[in-house]
Parts: C-alpha cells; sequence; structure tokens
C-alpha cells in the first residue's frame, strides 16, 4: 500500500483544527494567507502571501506554528 503524505498532513490538520480553505494535490491553502506545501516524507514548505517561512521536517511543530500564528 502506498502511503500518500499529503493525505497525512490533511489528516493532521483536521485533527489539529486547523482549516483547510482549498487543497491542490500536494499544495494546501489556510487562513491567514498560510500555503503548505508537501515537498516529501516528512518535509513540508510554509509560506505567508508569497514568502516562504521555512521548511519544516515535524508535522506537530508545523501544525503548532501555524496555530500559534493565526489571528
Amino acid at each position: 500500500m502506498e502511503y500518500n503524505e499529503a493525505d497525512f498532513v490533511e489528516y493532521a490538520f483536521k485533527e489539529m483544527g486547523i482549516s483547510i480553505l482549498k487543497r491542490e494535490g500536494k499544495y494546501f491553502f489556510l487562513a491567514n494567507n498560510f500555503e503548505v506545501e508537501v515537498e516529501g516524507k516528512d518535509l513540508y514548505r510554509l509560506s505567508n502571501a508569497g514568502w516562504v517561512i521555512s521548511p519544516f521536517h515535524d508535522i506537530g511543530a508545523l501544525c503548532n506554528f501555524i496555530k500559534a500564528n493565526a489571528s
């Protein structure tokens, strides 16, 4: 069975209460102009309004960062 990292990210966002405005494959569009791209297994690029904030290697840290910076 093939593991889909983007499906895992969607599950993690839902479990952490992070609303997904739109998903296009490996791209997630969230509130407050946050965008997440799944670049690979355990590698996620977070952007805000087109500016790259940071790569994340831990889905928990990514979710916590998004939640802490939600207005």
